[in-house]
């Protein structure tokens, strides 16, 4: 019982820590080279994690939109060869600059701007829309 207040307690004060740093919720950023994305999130109770996916195991690229009732947002699905799907989004740091190397990293992989209005339009729609899959 004193452990599950002690950790409530410490989860508290740690949401206040994020609070005061002007952090509302999970913070996620991506990072890409050649080789591999990294993708890392830090909570609101300032626990960390990080995901690498080498452009090697990624077999499908499927861009969507997700309707949060007054806006959308703009998602994508990254399947890769061993069945998992990991979804990031417009909202994570470092989205834009992925968008632009993904036709380099991934070869057949259509640009942001062959795509993007294709999913955008029209508003609350699902349009998921095919954007790379690898050739077996």
């Amino acid at each position: 019982m004193l452990e599950t207040v002690k950790s409530y307690l410490h989860r508290v004060s740690e949401r206040r820590k994020s609070y005061r740093a002007g952090r509302r919720g999970t913070v996620h950023t991506i990072e890409h080279s050649a080789d591999e994305m990294k993708l890392s999130w830090l909570s609101m109770e300032n626990e960390r994690g990080e995901l690498i996916i080498s452009w090697e195991d990624v077999v499908k690229l499927e861009a969507f939109k997700r309707d949060l009732f007054t806006v959308d947002l703009i998602c994508l699905d990254i399947s890769l060869n061993d069945n998992k799907v990991v979804e990031i989004n417009e909202e994570m740091n470092g989205w834009a600059p992925l968008m632009r190397k993904l036709p380099e990293y991934l070869y057949g992989c259509k640009k942001f701007d062959q795509w993007f209005d294709v999913v955008a339009q029209p508003p609350f729609k699902l349009s998921l829309t095919l954007i790379y899959q690898r050739d077996v």
